[in-house]
């Protein structure tokens, strides 16, 4: 019998990067290959001009397949780290693009965006770290109002130079201490770090959302491997019950995404 535990999305941004982020049109084929959701990158749908969102919402919901998540919170430009954060422009887009996220009814917003977080060349560390902890605050404190939940999302260290660990992760939830900043787990960036799948423990309690990608050249997963199958064990040995998205890159979407959710499906099967 199928697992019903996990809830297996897909996000477009990876698909056609370039030329088309949001990807609206994949969503009918989504649904028909049996995906229950899709994840938007937000700062892709920040770019929608504001007289147009309504009928962009519309669209959505006429397909009928729900946009439970987003990725790819803040643009490289909106800086969380280094000399040059606006953080009453930082608070603003926070608030304007939390907003298009509750109005497609997303659940949980992603907080990686290694472009804005990381820190500039010579930026004392703990510097930056104090700046992302007082806008992780001021975060979880604009989700609450808009009542979505905020992942943290570490990266490994080839795209980012700082919070690169489960751990680091974990630490900055802890310490902001707040209901609607909670944690990411993304099996690319524990596979590419070498990071153990015990790792996942230090979530316990504070999981809710997963990202998905084979780790070699980031992409679907095509066959089932003894890895995956330990790494989504170890999901239900936290109590982890939710959301799994692929996030991964594919120059032939229609016959990736329909294999990697046969996949995933089968890995995650009690």
């Amino acid at each position: 019998m199928e697992n019903q535990s996990f809830r297996f999305g897909l996000c477009t941004n990876m698909v056609y990067p370039e030329s088309d982020p949001i990807a609206l049109h994949l969503l009918p084929q989504l649904k028909e290959w049996g995906y229950a959701y899709v994840e938007f990158s937000l700062r892709d749908l920040m770019t929608i001009p504001q007289e147009g969102w309504g009928s962009f919402c519309k669209k959505v919901e006429r397909i009928g397949l729900p946009v439970e998540a987003c990725n790819n919170f803040f643009p490289p430009s909106q800086r969380i780290t280094g000399p040059k954060v606006d953080f009453e422009s930082l608070t603003r887009y926070t608030q304007e693009s939390l907003q298009r996220a509750k109005d497609l009814g997303a659940k949980v917003v992603v907080f990686g965006s290694s472009g804005a977080r990381n820190l500039p060349e010579g930026f004392p560390r703990e510097a930056g770290m104090e700046q992302i902890r007082k806008a992780s605050r001021m975060i979880a404190e604009v989700a609450e109002k808009t009542g979505v939940l905020v992942a943290i999302e570490y990266h490994n260290r080839g795209e980012a130079n700082i919070l690169n660990t489960m751990k680091e992760a974990v630490h900055l939830c802890r310490e902001v201490n707040h209901p609607h900043l909670q944690v990411l787990s993304d099996y690319y960036h524990m596979a590419y770090e070498k990071e153990p799948v015990e790792a996942l423990f230090l979530a316990q309690g504070l999981l809710v959302h997963a990202h998905f990608a084979e780790v070699e050249n980031r992409s679907f997963p095509k066959v089932p491997k003894e890895e995956y199958r330990e790494y989504f064990s170890t999901l239900k040995r936290i109590g982890y019950q939710g959301r799994v998205s692929v996030e991964a890159f594919t120059k032939q979407i229609t016959i990736d995404a329909p294999l990697a959710l046969h996949v995933l499906k089968e890995c995650s099967r009690s």
